[in-house]
């Protein structure tokens, strides 16, 4: 089992991990976003982008 590899951390704080997971005898490609020690797993790139948007988003309106 490899280790999850970066493949994108925006300006503005979070990252997004590649990470292979395997179940069987297959293996599975997934993406971890991660922001403020808030980490989830998702299936596609597009998901983890928009889970980190959000939460951007939601520490946002805390803080006002």
């Amino acid at each position: 089992m490899t280790l999850p590899e970066l493949i994108y951390a925006p300006t503005d704080g979070g990252t997004i991990h590649r990470y292979e997971i395997s179940g069987g005898k297959r293996k599975f490609l997934r993406f971890i976003g991660c922001y403020l020690g808030q980490c989830n797993f998702h299936k596609n790139i597009d998901d983890a982008i928009d889970y980190i948007k959000n939460l951007k988003a939601s520490q946002k309106i805390q803080k006002t």
